[in-house]
């Protein structure tokens, strides 16, 4: 009796456990935001004078493009109206000295950051 006592209330506390994961993972699902930027690539990639910052968006928004060297400066800094579809950022090199930064192109709801190397 006892046994059965203790298998019962171990398969109804398992089976509550589970209920309880199942809803947490539904909530955080729901909390996720939209990505709106894809295909983010710089071309060329190492470069010596300019290249182009690609993206793809899925609305109108502004974003704001920045560069910065590898102790976290930012060296550069730009806003960009981005448009629904294929875009470009020409950038050129001016006064940075040759070596790897990090490109960053932030919206309301995401950053994405990727590594840039000036020869």
């Amino acid at each position: 009796m006892k046994k059965l006592l203790l298998i019962t209330f171990l398969l109804f506390f398992s089976f509550s456990f589970a209920q309880q994961n199942r809803e947490r993972s539904i909530v955080v699902s729901k909390n996720e935001p939209t990505l709106t930027l894809s295909s983010v690539t710089a071309y060329p990639n190492p470069f010596r004078l300019t290249t182009r910052i690609n993206f793809r968006s899925t609305k109108n928004q502004l974003i704001e493009f920045s560069l910065k060297n590898l102790l976290g400066k930012t060296v550069y800094l730009e806003q960009i109206n981005g448009k629904i579809g294929y875009n470009t950022i020409p950038f050129n090199r001016a006064n940075l000295t040759k070596g790897m930064y990090i490109y960053t192109l932030q919206t309301e709801t995401e950053i994405i950051s990727k590594r840039l190397i000036i020869r």
